[in-house]
């Protein structure tokens, strides 16, 4: 894409992904694994679950965006649950159809035995299928024919929640009963905590219908979601971040009267304004602001050109030129790790490594060599907002994608010939507000900032650092979105 077709995203490169994160973990994705603290023993003798089928209409504030359905089919050695939602979503500017599809194979006892996981957003589809053995799920993931696998510990047992939530119905949900549930979400591979609590008894009105309904909240990572379920423990209505909601409704009433082009922009929504209008960001060297209103306890934000103190960030921009004079010490402990392939970043991918042979100029010292890579993908990429789980292998294949994109690539091609390469997500500002971004760290002797989407290295002062690391560490902002406030106290 040359600059300026299109403005917005060769300006800002918004991370679609980090929204899109947001609300399937919380919405949807949120109903496919989830693992139970309690024992398997407190599940014997519960008689069989009754097969149960839902759909589900989804809503963004008034619009309606798609539909959900479920199914639990019961079978002699236990169940399966099958999972489909689609989605009409604005992210900056442009309408996305989303699809995902999930189906889980389960024990008598609810917990999983194996899965599959497609994730379609049109441009890119994606795959994810594992099986549990004995304390680990054996994930695959795979796009163009290359298939990755990976073996995660499980600290617990894990359950579908389709198949959980009739267990627990059937054994008596108590108002006031605490659970704290592993989640382990397909499209991260990562596993995080939720916080489960029944307030109580709530008679609430669908279409007409009354049901008494238990009232159930849901804390992840810093978010609430609110669970209205049957007496069979069918969801029946959700409330969760950015005006996404989901409601129990027929199978014909699920197809209509879905917005074709849903009026709210996403990306828009979870901006963050700021209290000054930044001018010449690009001169910038030095930028000193004040973070309120959201947990950052965790987050990345202290380190490199980043000092962090009490609730003020400070960010200097780094001079250069660099060189490489990393001790053997440093490169061993600490560059090892970002030089490795990973199942989304495959620089030991054939198709990878030759590329960044054929962009790079023999004998060229490291930073040119990364620049040469920058300048390829700014070049090379066309630059849309893409909803869906990034990896080098696929942005290479589909020569598109948002900042997400560009970053998995960069940093592919640039471990493809020995630079060490960190993936990195926060903000960014633009058109006087911030919003959610993803870039790179290049180690150059010293870690410096560099923006594919951008062409900037280092990247310019407004770009926040808050997390370092890929899906598996951005999935922890979503505790700030909706809530961080940012107050720019110095720009010079």
């Amino acid at each position: 894409m040359k600059p300026g077709k299109r403005g917005l995203w060769d300006l800002v490169g918004f991370g679609a992904l980090l929204v899109w994160l947001a609300m399937m973990s919380v919405l949807v994705k949120r109903t496919y694994f989830e693992a139970s603290s309690p024992p398997l023993s407190e599940f014997a003798g519960l008689g069989p679950v009754d097969e149960v089928e839902t759909w589900m209409a989804i809503y963004h504030h008034d619009d309606k965006v798609g539909y959900a359905h479920s199914r639990l089919i019961t079978q002699s050695d236990g169940f399966m649950v099958l999972e489909r939602a689609v989605m009409n979503l604005r992210v900056g500017g442009d309408v996305h159809r989303i699809s995902t599809e999930t189906s889980g194979r389960l024990n008598q006892d609810a917990s999983l035995r194996s899965f599959v996981f497609h994730l379609d957003s049109g441009l890119v589809r994606f795959e994810a299928r594992g099986r549990v053995e004995d304390k680990h799920l054996v994930v695959q993931t795979g796009f163009g024919g290359d298939v990755r696998r990976r073996s995660i510990e499980l600290s617990e047992r894990p359950f579908l929640s389709v198949g959980l939530w009739p267990h627990l119905a059937k054994r008596g949900v108590t108002p006031g009963a605490r659970y704290r549930l592993p989640v382990f979400d397909p499209s991260t591979m990562t596993q995080s905590w939720v916080d489960v609590e029944v307030i109580g008894r709530e008679t609430i009105v669908l279409g007409g219908t009354k049901w008494d309904a238990y009232k159930v909240r849901s804390t992840f990572m810093g978010m609430e979601l609110l669970t209205w379920l049957g007496p069979n423990g069918e969801r029946l209505k959700e409330e969760g971040l950015m005006g996404l909601r989901l409601v129990r409704t027929t199978q014909e009433q699920a197809f209509s009267g879905i917005r074709p082009d849903p009026e709210t922009d996403m990306a828009e929504e979870a901006s963050v304004g700021c209290n000054v209008a930044l001018k010449n960001v690009s001169k910038l060297s030095y930028l000193r602001i004040r973070l309120d209103g959201a947990n950052v306890k965790g987050l990345d934000l202290h380190g490199g050109r980043q000092r962090l103190t009490s609730s003020v960030l400070e960010i200097v921009r780094e001079p250069g030129p660099f060189s490489v004079r990393a001790s053997i010490a440093y490169e061993k402990e600490y560059a090892d790790p970002y030089l490795k392939a990973e199942p989304m970043v495959q620089s030991d991918h054939p198709k990878i490594k030759a590329l960044a042979r054929e962009i790079v100029a023999p004998g060229k010292d490291c930073e040119a060599k990364a620049r040469r890579i920058l300048d390829w993908i700014y070049r090379s990429l066309d630059k849309r907002p893409t909803l869906s789980v990034p990896n080098a292998l696929g942005v290479l294949e589909a020569r598109a994608g948002d900042c997400n994109e560009h970053a998995v690539l960069f940093a592919a091609l640039l471990r493809a010939v020995d630079i060490p390469a960190k993936l990195c997500a926060g903000l960014v500002y633009t058109r006087g507000r911030f919003y959610y971004h993803a870039w790179n760290e290049v180690f150059l002797g010293q870690w410096i900032s560099a923006d594919a989407l951008m062409n900037q290295m280092p990247a310019d002062v407004t770009h926040m650092r808050f997390v370092e690391g890929g899906l598996h560490r951005q999935v922890d902002m979503v505790r700030v979105i909706g809530r961080l406030k940012v107050t720019v106290l110095e720009a010079r």
